[in-house]
Formats: C-alpha cells, structure tokens, sequence
C-alpha cells in the first residue's frame, strides 16, 4: 500500500532530445521487404497529418532522430543526484528498434479499426514490419564490439536489452551516468545529460533507456485506500534537533568496532531511503515535516482503511557487551485515547519487548525509547516493529533516529521472552487462513501452475475458433452483493454498466494480461471471489519479467479481482516486471505480444507523460503493435486531476500514447438497473486524469468531436468506476479508489465483447468515437454531468477532459463494436 502525495514539487524542465551522430540519419536504412516503394521506407517523421490516418505522429518530429532524454521525475518519484556513477558498475540499457514501412503500418492499423482488415497474427507483423533480423543483429553486434553484454532479445525483434560497466556505456553514448537517491525506491542510476546514438545504428533505433528510476506510479499507491494526511501541523516539532553522523548521514555504514563501541544499525536515520531496512511499502518517508532529525522517518499505519506495516533490521551484537536499543518516538491518532484500537509492537527475535497504542501519549511529539538487549549479545538480534491499524481512523506511528549503542560490560536483559508468541501470531494467521478454502478452488490451483498453454494460446492462434459463435454467449449472469463493508463488488459494477456479462457474455476463451510490480496471490483472489459470489472458471497465473519482484500488492489484486469478478470466465497473466521503471514496462509490454496470449493488457500505473518522452514513444509503438495483432492496451488516465505532472496542467503516460484506451473515473450509484448518468469521479481530494498531451498531436480519431482541444491527443477516452471499491488485499478487505479500478474494469468489458464477436477486437478507439459521434449519449454511452478535475469540468453535451466520452453501456456498446 501506498501513502497520498502531500505535497507536488514543481516540475523540471525536459531536457533536450538527442540528435543522432553526423550523416544521413534522418534519412534512415531500413531495409524494405522486396517490392516496396521508397516511399514507404518507414521514418516516422513522413507519417500523414491527422487528416489521412487514424492515429497522428508525435507532435513535433521527435521521432525523426533516436530519442534518449534525462528523466525529469517529481513528487514521490523524485530524486536526487548521489555523483558519477562508478565506471565499473553494471549499467543497463533498453533499444526500442524502429518498425519499417511505417506509413504502412499506420494505414493497416486505420484501415483494421474500420473494419476494412482482420487483425495480423504475431508471425505475419513480424514477417512484414517488425525490424529486419538484419537489423536487430546489426544492433546487437554493435553493442557487443563497444563492451556490452546483451540480456534480453524478443521474437518479435522490437526491443534489445543490454548491459555494460557505466563506463562502457557513457563511451558508446556519449553521455555520462550517475548515481541517484529516488526515496523509497533506492539508490538508482540514470544518465544526467542526453546522449548520441552512434550513426551505425541510429537509423535503425527509435527510442533509448539509460536508466532505471521509477518513472510510474499506480493509482492504488497514488490514492485509493491509502488516505493517509499529514497530523496536526501544531504537533510537528518546530525545532529539530542537530542530530548526529553516525545517525542521520546518508548511506550510514557499519565501522570496525573495537571492544564494545560503535553503533550496529545501518542508515539508522533513514536518511538513505529504503535501503538496509525490511520495511512495508511505503513506511521509510522522506516527509521532511514529520522526522524527528534529518529529513526521513518510517511512518507506520496512519491510513483510512485497515493496515498493518511493519519495520526490521538484523544486527550482530559481540558476546561480552552492553547493547542498548534507543529510537524516537511519535504517536498521533484520530482514533481517540479510551479505548485501545491500534497498536504498535516491539519484538527482538519474536519476543515482546515494548507495546504502544492510539492510547499512548508521546506528549504531541517525538519521545525517546530506551530498551535493553544485553541478552542477545554474542547472537543476533532481529529488530521489529509491527503496527496493526484495525479501522478507518487513522493512527500514525512515527520512528526516526533509532541507534543500537555499544558499551563495555553486560548488564540484566529486559526481554521476556514468554508474550511472544501471542501477539504476533494472532493478528497474521487469522487473515490469510480462513478466506482461502471457502473461495473457488479452481483459480486457486490453476494460479500456481505457471503454464496454461490450452486457455491462453488458444484465443491467439485461431482468435475465430475457441469462442462460441457471435451473440450466442451463455455464461451465467453475476447475481452477487452489489458492496460490502469496504466498498463496491463485481454486480455492482456489472449491473449499472450493464456488463456483457449480465448477458451471458463472461470473457470465455479470451486472455487478459496485467501489467504490474507484483505477483498475484490466489488466496486473496479465492477470497475476493467467495465474498463476491462469483465462480472463477478462467485461469490466473503469473510470470516474471525481467526477474519480477514485489512491490504493489494492492494493486494487483485490485486489478485481478476486478477483471476476474465481471469476466470470470476469462484467463488471466500477471505480468510481474518488479518494479515500474521504462526499461520494465516497455519489456512488460513486448514480453506480452511476444508471448501472444493476451487479447487485452491491463496498466494501473502512470507518470507525467513529459517527464520521460522516450518511454511514451516507446510504449505507444508497442501498442501499436498490439493494435495490429488485435491486442487491446488499457491504461489509468491518473488519479491527480488535470495536473498528472505537479503544474497547472499535464497528462498521464503511458495512457496519453494514441493507440491506448485512456480510461477515466466516475462516480455512481451501485443499482440492480442501467445507469442514466454518472459525476467526476473524486474522493480525498483526488480525481480521475485528463487533459491535452504536450508530447502527441491529436489523432484523427479525437478530430472534428465537439469538446476536443486541437493541441494534442486529449484524455481520458471513457470512464468508469473510481470510487469505492472494494479489495481483498494483504489478509484483510480495504476500500481503494481511482482509474486503478477503471482500467482493469474497463479491460474485462473488451473480453467480453471479444467472446460476443468471436474475434480479438484489438484497438477500439476509433469505433468508439465513431458511435459517440453518430449517437452522442443514451445509446452506448453515459453522460457524466456534474463536477470536475481541477481544470475541465464534466458535461453532459460534449466530449470533456473530465470523463471523456462517459461511461460504456456495456452490453449495447459491446454488441455495436
């Protein structure tokens, strides 16, 4: 889970793009399939205006030359220059190659959404527009005489991954790489000014990746359930403390002890962000209001729904010495002083030593806690803190400046070691148990099972063959809950949006791919589901990209358990890249159409589109690829209004690229009957992204629709629920909210209007404003006609970047596709 953004820092400016080394680049050589025109030699900056396709290039010939600029994060993904990167430290890079016959790809792709073509098969995108094997080897034998290692190649071509010393690398690009602080994510590198790519091959890439900072968030970790404000501004310390080195100093490493001197823990203070310590998503903060010293703290609890976090650290204490545990302390709760609700625990390797609540009174501020652990001298000693917030008030738990001090002699321990037992096993066990057997238990075995070549390969290969003939879909209608405690279920969507399948239409035979940072767990999803009264047929499963790796539990399973609930004959692939860097999302995205399972990909996650403008370019070719095969790409249009980039306005990428369904958020009443109308989808001081992309023209398919600002490709496309929702996630249920519940949403509609046709519809963008603008509201879509995002307000006569074109009706709009 993740905590709200307080404050936005202001943006930095974009850098430069590069420009390719001397000689004819612009020009290119690609080398065309036999019998094609000269014209149709495939560079991007010869792409017709809006007038003559359906998409439009970027807006400014970015794409003329490779692309390869300074990531420009903020806010939560800001960070901070850390100095030159060591020249032999592994750095590594990401080419996304260019596409030939481009002009010819773009008319396929304008031509299929009107019905004029059937969808490519991976094979014959490949055979016909996918770099040449004589090209992607030209690249990679390239790379390889300068130094690099490569790590990664895809059957499609589309995208080489490598990997080089950073001094390597700053040679081959001309640039240079350093080492950068990004908050909780770490100590990452990035190349600090932009680069050349060598002519040899700069006709032939499209777009590069230097770096590896996080440059997306999810909507979970940007708002919904994560409520999490700032305490009482009278409470903050008003003065802090000068504090010491050897505590708040960044990168704190452990020194030679000599006897018993010397502090144990690493980065004590937090100031180096989330490394040396075990920690939930989100608890080590750099709040610089809320830290006792320094700038950092770990931030447990604090939330608007349930929560329990924890914070740990191992050390090594020498036999023979006095150790002695000191942290500051600082409780602050809206849950009141009677009665105790919320609770913070100390254990050192399982045993209680210190037990805190919303009852404590830390005085309005930090206290400091002393705890002896000469006892576990000559051993180590497992530090934790665990927070248990059992309800919607929130307490926040705040640590800073902890130390683990040495001194000679052995004095009496404090620890008993009996409690133990009870207080950490009771809370953990209770959760995760008695859920998982009641649910379905198909999704629960399936899951596990890494392989499904029979349901997911089949839509693929013969996408006319598996599904049940058009409009004779028969699955049984959801009859569920339409809420529960915590928030909205799978009826309540299907009903009022008049789902497919409420219609007998439940994704049978079709595959959805989830692209996420974290590994679905079937125990939450079987939970989700037996709460839901849905019977899981389909199957779920995961696989790792790049490694894979954790990060945003919530959000995957807000994103399974939406598409599972409304289509839940539909199969499922999380892909868990690990974390949302450029590098991993574009691989994410290629690893999708390679594998060429998936009928529709799922992206909860976004940053500022003009932040990092090779990763929009290169995720927008991937989806255009996608289009071609009959893929459909989904993404969050962003939970912070009109101003997805920290300033007046700005969108969100990877939903601003043209061949993505940017999907928006409302507010509804959950009801057994079709909606007529929804409102801006806002909560908590959040509401569903849009506005008018700074990096992409407006596409043909946005041209001439009342409402639409001619500058550049306007978001969102439509909209859908943002506000409550409820999600099984980490033991217990919470209430989330935001475009992360719409896109999946949106993604499970696709599929079961796929299953209705028979057929992979892939990219819908075109179709849907063509019914908009045939029919306007009533027929297939549903007007939002109150509130706003900050800058754009919702109307119920034209398009608005509030909530775009409105909500599907789902089983009418599904039928007219």
């Amino acid at each position: 889970m993740r905590r709200l953004s307080r404050v936005a820092a202001a943006l930095l400016g974009l850098s430069l793009t590069l420009s390719a080394c001397s000689g004819g680049q612009n020009n290119g050589s690609l080398l065309p399939a036999p019998g094609s025109g000269a014209g149709d030699q495939g560079s991007l900056s010869s792409v017709p205006m809006k007038s003559d396709l359906s998409t439009a290039p970027m807006k400014s010939d970015l794409s003329a030359s490779p692309m390869m600029t300074v990531p420009r994060t903020f806010g939560k993904l800001a960070f901070t220059d850390a100095g030159r990167r060591n020249g032999k430290a592994a750095v590594s890079v990401v080419l996304t190659l260019r596409y030939n016959h481009q002009q010819e790809l773009d008319r396929f792709v304008a031509e299929l959404g009107q019905g004029r073509h059937h969808a490519l098969t991976p094979a014959q995108f490949n055979e016909r527009f996918a770099p040449t094997r004589e090209q992607e080897a030209t690249v990679v034998r390239e790379l390889r005489h300068a130094g690099f290692t490569i790590t990664h190649r895809f059957s499609n071509r589309t995208i080489v991954d490598a990997k080089a010393p950073a001094a390597v690398v700053e040679r081959f690009f001309h640039t240079e790489i350093h080492n950068v602080r990004q908050g909780k994510y770490g100590e990452r590198f990035t190349n600090v000014r932009p680069g050349i790519v060598p002519n040899s091959i700069a006709s032939i890439v499209r777009d590069v990746s230097l770096s590896n900072v996080v440059v997306a968030r999810t909507g979970v970790e940007q708002s919904g359930g994560v409520t999490h404000p700032f305490p009482d501004a009278s409470k903050i310390p008003a003065v802090k403390p000068a504090g010491s080195a050897s505590q708040e100093s960044p990168f704190a490493m452990l020194h030679p002890m000599a006897g018993c001197t010397g502090q144990l823990l690493l980065n004590p203070g937090f100031e180096s962000g989330n490394v040396n310590w075990t920690a939930s998503s989100g608890v080590i903060t750099n709040d610089y209001y809320l830290s006792y010293q320094g700038n950092w703290e770990a931030w447990l609890d604090g939330y608007s729904s349930p929560e329990t976090d924890t914070l740990a650290q191992t050390a090594s204490i020498p036999a023979g010495c006095t150790a002695t545990l000191t942290y500051y302390l600082w409780v602050y709760t809206g849950d009141g002083t009677t009665t105790t609700k919320d609770t913070l625990n100390l254990t050192v390797n399982g045993a209680t030593l210190q037990s805190f609540s919303n009852r404590t009174n830390t005085g309005g501020g930090y206290v400091k806690e002393t705890v002896n652990l000469s006892s576990y001298a000559g051993g180590s000693a497992a530090i934790k803190w665990t927070s248990n917030q059992t309800g919607t008030r929130a307490t926040d738990f705040f640590i800073d400046s902890t130390a683990l001090t040495l001194s000679g002699g052995t004095s009496t321990p404090t620890p008993p070691p009996t409690p133990t037992p009870a207080p950490t096993a009771t809370p953990t066990a209770s959760p995760t148990h008695s859920p998982t057997p009641s649910p379905t238990a198909t999704p629960t075995g399936s899951p596990t099972h890494s392989p499904t070549p029979s349901p997911t390969a089949t839509p693929t290969a013969v996408p006319t063959a598996t599904p049940t003939p058009s409009g004779a879909c028969s699955g049984t209608k959801l009859s569920g809950p339409l809420t529960n405690s915590s928030g909205t279920l799978a009826t309540g969507v299907a009903d009022p949006f008049d789902f497919p399948v409420q219609h007998g239409c439940n994704g049978s035979g079709y595959t959805a791919a989830i692209a996420i940072d974290d590994p679905v767990t079937s125990s939450y999803t079987n939970a989700y589901l037996s709460a839901a009264g849905v019977t899981h047929t389909g199957t779920i499963t995961n696989e790792a990209v790049d490694g894979g790796g954790s990060g945003d539990e919530a959000e995957v399973d807000l994103d399974v358990q939406t598409i599972a609930g409304l289509a839940p004959a539909a199969n499922i692939i999380v892909y868990d890249m690990g974390s949302l860097t450029d590098q991993a999302i574009e691989d994410t995205y290629n690893q999708v159409l390679s594998d060429g399972k998936a009928a529709a990909v799922n992206s909860s996650f976004g940053g500022c589109e003009s932040q990092d403008t090779p990763f929009a370019d290169s995720t927008n070719s991937i989806a255009q690829q996608g289009a071609a095969e009959g893929v459909e790409f989904s993404a969050s249009s962003g939970d912070t209004g009109s101003n997805e980039c920290g300033s007046s306005k700005g969108v969100s990428a990877p939903a601003g690229g043209p061949y993505f369904l940017s999907v928006g958020g409302v507010n509804f009443t959950e009801q057994s009957t079709p909606l007529t109308s929804v409102t801006m989808g806002s909560a908590s001081g959040d509401s569903g992204g849009g506005g008018v992309s700074t990096v992409f023209a407006e596409p043909s398919y946005q041209s001439g629709v009342t409402g639409m600002i001619t500058t550049g490709r306007n978001q969102p496309d439509i909209s859908l629920p943002f506000d409550p929702v409820a999600v099984y996630t980490g033991g217990s249920w919470g209430e989330y909210l935001g475009t992360s519940w719409s896109s999946p949403a949106s993604v499970a509609l696709v599929l079961e209007a796929d299953q209705y046709h028979g057929a992979k519809l892939g990219f819908l963008n075109s179709t849907i404003y063509s019914l908009f603008t045939a029919h306007g509201y009533g027929t297939y879509f549903i007007p939002c006609t109150s509130g706003s995002n900050g800058a754009y307000s919702c109307t119920s006569s034209h398009y608005n970047q509030a909530a775009g074109i409105g909500s599907p009706l789902g089983w009418a709009l599904a039928q007219a596709l």
